[in-house]
């Protein structure tokens, strides 16, 4: 599942935890279940932390250009 989505990895993250929560797994199958889900996990958050980044960049930027563009705006009425 390296080029797996957000999506995916939960849907199997969930999976997982089912399968774990059932009880009925040999202990060895059970461990490699466990470190399977933290891998999930960890690799949900990396994706969330990286949109969350994104999302802030853009809107950042967004901010950035409307305040520009108010300024712009503000000089233009005052040469009026």
């Amino acid at each position: 599942m390296a080029n797996a989505s957000f999506e995916e990895r939960l849907e199997r993250l969930k999976s997982i935890v089912e399968r774990l929560e059932r009880g009925d797994l040999p202990l060895e199958e059970g461990v490699e279940l466990y470190k399977e889900g933290l891998a999930q996990a960890q690799a949900c958050s990396r994706q969330l932390e990286t949109a969350r980044h994104e999302v802030k960049i853009v809107s950042d930027g967004l901010v950035k250009e409307f305040e520009a563009l108010e300024s712009l705006g503000a000089e233009d009425g005052d040469e009026r």
